[in-house]
């Protein structure tokens, strides 16, 4: 009875009273599906980590948390509007992270569509492939499922991965929203302003395959800096480069 005051009512009269559940439902995971928690540990670590090499943190922590809260939006959004859940409205609720981690393989397919991983070392497969095949498989299930309000923060989980990553390419226009940046020391800002100066990054260079001066500039900032300390601008550099 105490953890249900952390868990996503889809119930609006509940949810008035308890409007942190829509954050806080993502920490928590039912004990009677230890796979749930397992899968979703697992896609979060490896997936995660190979965003992260491409995006700062905190867009990472952003489109995680993001996606998690989208998806219990969803839920409750689905809930309140289907008849079929007239009867069933007052007693579902959602927990557990898979919105977030939903969102972050969407984004990681969207932002690296020809990343290749190997799963389990067993065969490879482009993200782009990996994302839309789980994305498909929460849609064909859905009918047949019981668990309608896990499907629904899916689906919104991967809505906003997928606009997050195309809103900061620049794909489309929508207001954007991130968490602060983590900085480590006062010392390693001063690294990064002083590693600015020697990287240049004309005006056009997303327009034309950068040279290797300028890879080679790029790389040695992040050795000194750390990959956080690139712009933007040296970030997509770098991405045309690894094309």
């Amino acid at each position: 009875n105490f953890f249900s005051y952390f868990y996503l009512p889809s119930d609006l009269g509940k949810l008035v009273m308890r409007p942190w559940t829509i954050l806080t439902n993502i920490f928590f995971h039912s004990l009677g599906s230890i796979w749930h928690i397992v899968g979703n540990m697992i896609m979060l670590y490896f997936i995660g980590r190979i965003l992260h090499d491409f995006l700062d943190r905190s867009k990472v922590w952003t489109i995680f948390l993001g996606g998690g809260i989208v998806g219990g939006l969803f839920f409750v959004i689905m809930a309140n509007v289907f008849p079929l859940f007239d009867d069933v409205v007052g007693r579902m609720v959602l927990l557990g992270a898979s919105g977030g981690v939903t969102a972050i393989i969407v984004a990681t397919g969207v932002h690296l569509p020809f990343y290749e991983i190997r799963p389990f070392g067993l065969f490879n497969i482009q993200m782009r492939w990996l994302a839309a095949i789980l994305v498909v498989l929460d849609l064909l299930n859905m009918p047949a499922s019981a668990n309608f309000g896990g499907l629904f923060a899916h689906l919104g989980g991967a809505v906003f991965g997928a606009l997050y990553i195309l809103n900061i390419q620049g794909r489309i226009d929508i207001p954007s929203f991130e968490l602060p940046s983590f900085r480590r020391s006062k010392m390693k800002t001063v690294h990064r302003d002083e590693s600015k100066r020697k990287v240049k990054t004309p005006s056009g260079s997303r327009k034309r395959t950068p040279d290797q001066e300028q890879i080679d500039a790029i790389l040695d900032k992040i050795s000194q800096s750390g990959y956080d300390s690139l712009s933007r601008e040296e970030k997509d550099i770098l991405f045309k480069a690894s094309e």
